[in-house]
């Protein structure tokens, strides 16, 4: 019963694809096969769709699920090895060859003399169908059925294990895009007080009432504002071009007419416990997940090992059928005669059928080794099963930790900020008053610039903790 539906199975699938044709996919694009850049026109590039202005994070994931080629190639990478599982299947079939001969033999001699014989032309003609089933093979062909069906569903799961870490990548450049533009933010905020209180000392100056100091201080402080924001515009591109290389863009940028969403006041959450963490992440990885199945696939493949000392059981057959046709001259000497010429037809059709069994009895303890090979790579990939187990519940601590810690460094950086914030004010104002030296305004000034960027990175932080916990876990 088991063996009509492995038949059914596989005859429905042998149908559909004769019917279906070859493997089919989308084809690469033919850029890849240049090797310049500046020919390539805007059509042939992969980009974002016309209608996408504002890019949000969603939108990000969606566009690198559908052209990262790496993401991709693991999606090849499993059609391929669910067709090596319905090869497999195939060993349960006959083996059904066809052949055709034909040819022609001739016997004419260049000289004799005073000796009888016959100039003969024999033209051969065979067709032969043979066909071979094997019925018993000491369960190799089940052995080998579920090792690429394990095989199978560990490329399954090698695929969801990219997709997993592709969501990830995606969403800490997408952060970083969005922390370079908050950057540039702080920059341009310290810039403009900067310049203000350039002219305003300038003034000053030109009263007598400051020395010439104080004003090449304020065109010092900004221009190293101005470069901040050239960092900060820097970080920006290279965090596009990231972004851009995993979504499968070929420009390898994000178009500049493209915009980012502002950054969210997210704080954060509490968690649960870490157990629920650890245990969604060991029901959930699918890398841990694929070192089960390639721990299956090598356990299976022992006993295909201890299969291959077991006899072969086959039934074969065949069908012939063959036909001659002989021309003959007689001769004596070196003359015919033509009298006693002749032709000859024959036609047969042969067929035959039997059963065979084959056991290999020794072959230098070839098949003992193999054995002993196979259950080394069991307890190879046991081990390395186990070292997975281990960095999954390494990955879910860490990540566990990261967000905890970056959630309470939000908080503690925007209570700061908010302090750090009055403080420069009111040292402003008493700088203004003539209360207080210019370096103590550098200073607040420099704190502030310094606790606004600590606070909008834990903010992108607390976003990438998210994005590794989820990860780490599996929860996406």
């Amino acid at each position: 019963m088991g063996n009509f539906k492995i038949f059914s199975k596989y005859t429905a699938l042998l149908i559909a694809g004769i019917i279906g044709g070859c493997y089919s996919y989308d084809p690469v694009p033919p850029i890849i096969d240049g090797d310049t850049y500046t020919g390539i026109t805007t059509k042939e590039q992969k980009k974002l769709p016309a209608d996408y202005e504002v890019l949000s994070l969603e939108m990000a994931e969606e566009v690198a699920i559908a052209n990262n080629p790496d993401y991709i190639s693991k999606q090849h990478a499993m059609a391929a090895a669910w067709s090596r599982y319905y090869q497999a299947i195939g060993a349960y079939f006959p083996t059904v060859t066809g052949g055709y001969n034909l040819g022609e033999t001739s016997n004419n001699p260049a000289y004799q003399s005073m000796v009888q014989s016959n100039n003969t032309s024999d033209i051969n003609q065979q067709i032969a169908v043979t066909g071979q089933w094997t019925i018993f093979n000491g369960l190799i062909r089940e052995m080998n059925l579920l090792i690429a069906k394990h095989n199978a569903k560990s490329s399954e799961y090698i695929e969801e294990d990219t997709r997993r870490l592709l969501i990830k990548a995606i969403a800490t450049q997408y952060n970083n895009v969005l922390l370079a533009v908050e950057k540039n933010r702080i920059a341009t905020t310290d810039m403009e007080f900067q310049q203000k209180l350039l002219a305003e000392t300038q003034l000053k100056y030109e009263a007598g009432a400051v020395p010439l100091s104080d004003v090449l201080n304020f065109k010092v402080k900004v221009n190293v504002a101005e470069g901040n924001q050239l960092s900060a515009q820097y970080e920006y591109n290279t965090s596009k071009y990231a972004l851009a290389a995993l979504m499968g863009l070929t420009e390898g940028t994000v178009p500049d007419t493209i915009k980012f969403p502002s950054m969210k006041m997210n704080m954060g959450e509490k968690l649960l416990d870490i157990g629920i963490y650890l245990d969604t992440a060991l029901s959930n990885r699918p890398d841990l997940k694929s070192y089960r199945e390639i721990l299956a696939a090598a356990e299976y493949n022992v006993y295909a090992k201890w299969g291959a000392f077991s006899p072969t059981v086959a039934v074969n057959g065949g069908l012939n059928y063959t036909s001659d046709h002989v021309k003959v001259h007689s001769r004596y000497g070196n003359r015919t005669y033509g009298e006693s010429d002749y032709t000859s037809h024959s036609y047969n059709r042969i067929y035959n059928y039997g059963t065979s069994v084959s056991w290999l009895l020794f072959d230098g303890n070839i098949r003992y080794e193999q054995v002993r090979e196979a259950q080394a790579l069991v307890a190879q990939n046991q081990y390395q099963l186990e070292n997975k187990w281990i960095s999954v519940v390494q990955d879910v601590r860490a990540a566990y930790d990261n967000y905890v810690q970056n959630t309470k460094k939000a908080v503690l950086y925007q209570k700061t900020l908010a302090v750090v914030t009055k403080q420069r004010d009111l040292v402003e104002e008493e700088y203004k008053a003539g209360n207080i030296e210019l370096t103590r305004l550098n200073e607040a000034q420099t704190a502030l610039v310094q606790a606004d960027t600590d606070f909008v990175t834990a903010l992108i932080n607390v976003q990438n903790a998210k994005a590794q916990l989820e990860a780490a876990t599996s929860s996406r």
